[in-house]
């Protein structure tokens, strides 16, 4: 009898605790991946942030070296259409289009030497990025316009500087200056350069720059609706013709 009565409040206990680990597995897990786009028509927003949103732990100017020379890289093994990169003191910004819709294979390369690079550097045993990339494709030529310019004064918001062509660890500071970039920086807009810096340095009001954030969590790029009406938030109009 008192076995029988042992052995029924083992496996209460048991259930009890298996009912628990459920529990934990189910609200503890981490949410599933996005299931990847891949298309050649329409260009992709990517940001990479360090592990635990820490810094780089190297000198930004070394760590834009080996960021060009793992574009170069990558580049050989899977080639892209490049449009726009910034780089900052724990994360990146990047805008890329695929002829091969391999943006998984691009990405892959590009991360990998670029994280071999600063370990070997720092002797650093733990991974260098916080997990995968964040990707969204951008469909809206008026959305992609505020997109760049978001990538783009990305160093102007952190107050490092007031114009988004001085910051030096961007493409565009290489574009406006004509510095060294090992990739072809091919222009997703069709009017003249004078007219495309202006734009990048039209301000924008904390309120659109965090709808830009938050829409940029999508897999496709797509801003917030407003609770009143039901519409999209709108965003300001970004030039896209040359005059």
């Amino acid at each position: 009898m008192r076995l029988a009565l042992f052995l029924s409040e083992k496996m209460r206990v048991l259930n009890f605790l298996s009912r628990d680990f459920t529990y934990q597995v189910q609200y503890l897990s981490p949410m599933p991946r996005k299931q990847l786009i891949r298309t050649n028509e329409f260009p992709y927003h990517i940001i990479s942030r360090v592990n635990n949103k820490e810094w780089f732990k190297v000198p930004i100017d070394e760590v834009w070296e080996y960021a060009l020379s793992s574009f170069k890289r990558a580049n050989e093994l899977g080639p892209i259409s490049f449009h726009a990169f910034v780089l900052m003191n724990n994360h990146y910004h990047l805008l890329v289009s695929t002829p091969n819709q391999d943006i998984d294979y691009f990405m892959r390369n590009f991360n990998k030497n670029l994280a071999d690079s600063i370990r070997t550097r720092t002797k650093r045993e733990n991974r260098v990025f916080g997990g995968r990339y964040t990707w969204s494709i951008v469909t809206n030529e008026n959305y992609l316009g505020n997109v760049v310019r978001y990538v783009f004064q990305n160093p102007v918001r952190a107050k490092i500087v007031e114009r988004v062509e001085d910051y030096p660890f961007s493409s565009l500071h290489c574009e406006s200056f004509e510095k060294y970039f090992p990739l072809k920086i091919q222009s997703l807009f069709e009017y003249r350069n004078t007219e495309l810096i202006e734009s990048f340095n039209t301000s924008v009001s904390e309120k659109e720059s965090d709808l830009i954030r938050k829409g940029l969590r999508r897999g496709c790029f797509q801003v917030a609706k407003s609770s009143n009406t039901g519409r999209s938030h709108n965003l300001s109009s970004f030039l896209t013709q040359a005059s």
